[in-house]
């Protein structure tokens, strides 16, 4: 079905083109984008535990203090026999310290601690893109939604237009007859009523349309107020759905949500692995170089090697507690994710039957759409001849009005379907490989 521009000044627009703009333009989808950027970053991160640390550091110190100047004579190898003379000691007058350190750690065994954070950080990057995927998949479907709607309130539009165009005629014909006196002013009355009615609601639908079009604009990421103008809705071609396991098996592999909730099982593990990381010790080597001098340019060498065994574990119980909690929320997020996958199924199963439902609804329409246009091409006939009230005309002409909105509605509807079954899914209903939105 192709819907022409309802004004010049309108851009046309497609289904397809309009998920292209909100692909690329989208504000909230480039906040998700962002944030899943920001949790891979976070992977690198958690990683760099495994690597060594190197710290360098340059200081200059002067001070008077008698323990501080004993070490810095020290620590330059500047002390002499001299300065173990007792005034020397206690008042060895201000004395300058200038030192470069360079200093190596590297952890050896932490008892799973980073591999377990490494292991949650993962999961929170797969959490968030998911997330991410699900935000697109939500915007792609209001696009979708909103591009329908818009659909329908243009197509009504059209035929409202057309209804006032032929309610004009009819009025203009009623008023000759009566003149002539063939008709009543009833017969009149009642067109201009009808007359009026028509252009009511076409004032109505405008407002509809001007606020639908704006919230399409904003999903696209354009002005509000940009004129659109939309040209076109696909037909789909409806598949056969003998067999929804094929539909399920699919959705398990590739539904964003799903893939979430995997992730956010692999997440409460990394956790719980990282809290019972607390029975283990730390290990870690450490060494550094120094250069010290009283004077920034005549300096001494001198190098440390050491390592260290930390172990710290709480008396009160928390540990453990905190051990519980994160097997807990493991539980919790295997019985969350075991609850989503049925949601999903029940969504899949709704979506196959709305489809094959709306599809229906097309080719009733398209019948319905032809017997109205017929009836009131024979009703007018019939008025014309004088055989037939202009009660009848004016019937005739509201149900070809709702028939044209009930097949323009099931048409969409079979749109709006097709794309809740391809999210249902976990298909992208951007265009890509899998061609454009409208197919299969």
């Amino acid at each position: 079905m192709v819907i022409a521009s309802a004004a010049h000044a309108q851009t046309p627009l497609t289904l397809d083109e309009a998920l292209a703009k909100a692909h690329a333009n989208n504000p909230a989808l480039a906040a998700a984008r962002a944030q899943a950027d920001g949790a891979s970053v976070g992977v690198t991160a958690a990683r760099g535990q495994w690597f060594p640390r190197v710290t360098l550091s340059e200081s200059a110190t002067r001070s008077d203090q008698p323990v501080f100047a004993f070490g810095a004579l020290l620590s330059a190898r500047q002390f002499t026999a001299q300065d173990f003379a007792v005034g020397r000691l206690n008042g060895p007058g201000a004395t300058n310290l200038f030192t470069t350190r360079i200093g190596v750690q590297q952890v050896v065994f932490d008892g799973g601690r980073t591999s377990a954070a490494v292991a949650e950080t993962r999961a929170r990057r797969d959490v968030a893109t998911a997330s991410s995927d699900e935000a697109a998949a939500g915007v792609a479907l209001a696009v979708t939604r909103t591009f329908g709607q818009l659909v329908t309130l243009q197509s009504s539009a059209r035929a409202l237009d057309a209804a006032v165009g032929a309610a004009t005629e009819d009025l203009t014909r009623a008023e000759r007859r009566r003149d002539a006196g063939t008709v009543t002013d009833a017969d009149v009355l009642a067109i201009a009523v009808h007359l009026s009615d028509l252009r009511q609601r076409r004032i109505q639908l405008g407002a509809g349309i001007a606020a639908t079009r704006a919230t399409l604009n904003r999903l696209m990421g354009e002005p509000v107020e940009s004129p659109i103008g939309v040209v076109a809705v696909a037909d789909v071609t409806l598949p056969s759905f003998s067999d929804l396991s094929t539909l399920f098996a699919e959705a398990e592999a590739t539904r964003p949500d799903l893939r979430r909730a995997d992730a956010e099982i692999r997440m409460a593990t990394a956790a719980a692995r990282q809290a019972s990381s607390v029975w283990w010790p730390q290990v870690a080597a450490q060494a550094g170089i120094e250069w010290n001098g009283i004077t920034a340019g005549d300096r001494a060498r001198s190098w440390i090697v050491g390592g260290e065994v930390r172990w710290s574990v709480s008396l009160s119980g928390a540990d453990r507690a905190r051990v519980q909690a994160a097997s807990h929320a493991r539980s919790g997020a295997e019985l969350m994710r075991q609850d989503l996958r049925a949601a999903v199924q029940v969504e899949i199963l709704t979506a196959v039957r709305q489809l094959e439902a709306a599809g229906a609804r097309v080719a009733v329409g398209a019948e319905s759409v032809a017997q109205a246009t017929e009836r009131a091409r024979v009703v007018r006939n019939r008025y014309d001849a004088g055989l037939a009230s202009m009660t009848d005309v004016l019937a005739a002409s509201s149900a070809l009005l709702d028939a044209e909105a009930r097949h323009t509605a099931a048409r969409v509807d079979v749109l709006n379907a097709h794309a809740e079954l391809r999210r249902s899914l976990g298909r992208s209903l951007f265009a890509g490989p899998e061609g454009p939105a409208s197919t299969w």
